[in-house]
């Protein structure tokens, strides 16, 4: 078990299901983002691209997101599904969580040093923490997809660049494996994962059910 209290001197946040967890408001906006792109693909209605998708996510098969568009021959379906949920109008269904707020003021306090680092563009992230409740001014930088990619790594070694810190002093908090795991996870930078029911046994990092639950490791 890492010593958090000790080892972190920066902590970065991903925006997305991390600062705010999934919920079946969010769930649909996002989804009828990805119809738009299968209608756009298949060129037919959305209506008809509802029922492609929805007879394969939610039908007997069961499959994901991204798997759903992969076997309706679309390709990049992960890409489509990041960007839906980047680009998607979820902002009005967020609302403020007094306990992040008090946790996020706590780390600040306690770390000085906060961040965000978000797939999300300038209008989104900014639109997406004014219906949360949180004051961008709590985060030293806001990292966003009009800056730099975090999948290709690019915006971890911006938010590298920024401290006289080594990477091992750093510790990202996200929701996915691959963006928030994986790539900082190349440039020696920790993550925790959060809003996470069940667990990967591939993942040698944190996993916790809520981004609540980081509070104990590092307060």
């Amino acid at each position: 078990m890492i010593d958090y209290k000790t080892k972190i001197k920066v902590i970065g946040f991903d925006l997305d299901q991390t600062l705010y967890p999934k919920s079946k408001d969010v769930d649909e906006a996002i989804q009828q983002y990805i119809y738009q792109k299968i209608a756009y693909h298949k060129n037919i209605s959305i209506t008809e691209a509802k029922k492609l998708f929805t007879d394969l996510y939610q039908g007997g098969r069961g499959l994901s997101g991204s798997k759903t568009l992969m076997a309706l021959g679309i390709t990049g379906g992960k890409e489509i599904v990041q960007e839906a949920l980047e680009r998607a109008n979820i902002a009005s269904f967020l609302v403020t969580n007094l306990e992040t707020i008090n946790l996020l003021e706590k780390l600040k306090e306690k770390y000085k040093n906060l961040d965000i680092l978000t797939g999300s563009n300038d209008s989104n992230t900014f639109k997406k923490l004014e219906s949360l409740g949180i004051d961008k001014k709590i985060f030293n930088h806001i990292i966003t997809a009009d800056n730099a990619a975090k999948s290709d790594g690019s915006a971890y070694k911006i938010w590298l660049s920024y401290y006289s810190f080594p990477p091992e002093n750093f510790l990202y908090i996200g929701d996915r494996i691959m963006s928030d795991y994986e790539a900082p996870k190349k440039l020696g930078i920790k993550s925790i994962l959060v809003n996470i029911e069940g667990k990967d046994v591939s993942v040698d990092c944190l996993q916790l059910k809520s981004i609540l639950d980081i509070g104990p490791l590092l307060l």
